[in-house]
């Protein structure tokens, strides 16, 4: 669960930023059907992302505490005193 919440919560923004950056050069094209397309592309593509980043980090992060390992306490031993008896 640990390694799910971590991809999660990384992988989709830079998916997000490498959708922007690689439509950069169709967005900006000349041909105006070519553009719209792109721009219809990265906004789904993004929304989806967006979907998928936003419902799962707080699933996956709930997933990884409900599944957390007990609880392990090791007590340290109560340290021995010596008592010095008195001399008789």
């Amino acid at each position: 669960m640990k390694w799910g919440f971590w991809l999660v919560t990384l992988v989709p923004p830079l998916l997000m930023l490498g959708t922007c950056a690689g439509l950069q050069r169709f967005v900006f094209s000349e041909d105006e059907e070519v553009a719209a397309g792109a721009m219809m592309f990265g906004a789904g593509a993004l929304g989806v992302l967006w979907a998928i980043w936003l419902v799962g980090m707080p699933l996956l992060g709930l997933l990884m505490l409900l599944t957390r390992g007990k609880l392990l306490v090791i007590e340290q031993p109560a340290p021995i005193t010596e008592t010095k008896q008195p001399n008789a």
